[in-house]
Formats: structure tokens, sequence, C-alpha cells
């Protein structure tokens, strides 16, 4: 076995480093990793009170290490005819009525702490204002046209993550879904909340911040 070794040493010793080399490529590429899933932002929206159906109130949770500024809120409406972008940030304030004084109950942007929960308003809530900015005109949560049907409402939420100087957004789509009853009822089309952070969406979030923001 020396006598073999000895004769083979030429090309056993690059064998062995280069070995050495991938093995602790694989270590590093682990500890990259994990750090990366621990520093990268991770936002879950979800339906809070899932019995109350549409009005039960929309939830973001901030499961990140660190906290997250929320820039703006977009919701798209989706139907049969069309789809339609509406910005739901700020709460629907009336003219000639008094706004509040909480800063809270005015706008849902802010700083979110990691572990905590930014209650949205409801899902009827958000579904009526996307269908008056749409132009689309509900009874009872439902068009008053027979031939337009609601197909799903899309939260997109910008986020600021950090010490990052790009936003990101969350993004999570809920159906419309039609009892028996002739009841609207939301259903999540994913389990999880998708982070989008590609150069076409940033040029979205830019494009929603002029003409919304």
């Amino acid at each position: 076995m020396l006598e073999w070794l000895s004769a083979n040493e030429q090309w056993i010793s690059p064998a062995t480093s280069i070995g050495t080399l991938l093995v602790w490529m694989f270590y590093a590429q682990l500890l990259y990793s994990g750090y990366s899933r621990q520093t990268r932002p991770r936002l879950l929206i979800n339906r809070g009170v899932g019995e109350e159906g549409l009005d039960s109130p929309c939830l973001i949770c901030n499961m990140s290490r660190e906290a997250i500024y929320v820039y703006f809120i977009m919701v798209r409406l989706e139907t049969s005819d069309h789809s339609e972008f509406v910005p739901v940030t700020d709460c629907d304030h009336r003219p000639g009525s008094e706004l509040p004084e909480r800063l809270s109950a005015r706008t849902r942007q802010g700083p979110l702490d990691p572990g905590h929960c930014l209650e949205l308003f409801s899902f009827r809530t958000t579904l009526e204002r996307a269908a008056r900015f749409a132009g689309i005109e509900l009874h009872n949560g439902l068009p008053a046209d027979p031939d337009l049907e609601l197909r799903a409402l899309e939260y997109h939420v910008i986020c600021i993550y950090g010490s990052d100087d790009s936003p990101f957004g969350a993004v999570r789509r809920f159906n419309v879904k039609k009892g028996d009853n002739g009841q609207l009822s939301l259903v999540a089309a994913r389990t999880d909340t998708q982070r989008k952070t590609s150069w076409l969406y940033k040029r979205k979030i830019h494009q929603w911040l002029q003409q919304h923001v």
C-alpha cells in the first residue's frame, strides 16, 4: 500500500486538495444558505377570523428578523371583464367627514416590528372600494350587472426591509367563490405569500408611485 501511494503521489496530492476544496465549498454554501434564509424578509398575508367570510380582516404578519416598513398597499380586482389596481393604504375618507386623530386609523403605512401583525380593512371593505374605483356597482357584495363575475382579489404589499434601498412586494391572491346560497367567499390560491423582487416588478412599483401614491 505504501509503495502504491509513493508511486502515485504525483496525482494523489492534487486530488486530495481538490476534494478538500469541494468539502469547504459545500459547507460554505450551507452557511450562506442559512444566513440568507435568516436575513431574508418574509411577510405573510392571511385572513383572520376565517368564519366571518368577507367580513374577516386581512392580516399582514412580519416574520422577518428585522422591522419592515410598509410603504403602500395595492389590490388588484379581477373580474370577467377586466382587472383594476386600486390603492388601499389609507382609510376611505369621505369629503366633509372628520379625520380620525389616531394615525393608525387613517393609514396602514408605517413600520412593522418582527413577529407583529398589521390589520387591514375587511375583505368586504376592500372589495367594495376596488369595485367603486373600477366603476362596478355592487348589491350585497355582488355585481349589479348579472353578466359580470368577480374572480379574485390580489394583495400587493410594497415594503422596504431594514437598510435595503430597493422595495419588494409581498403578493397573495384570493379567488372569489360564489356558494349555493349566493354568498361570496374568498379562497387563497396558494398556501404561501410570494415575494417579488424582479426588475420588472420594481418598475411596476415605480409606476404605482407615480400614479397613486
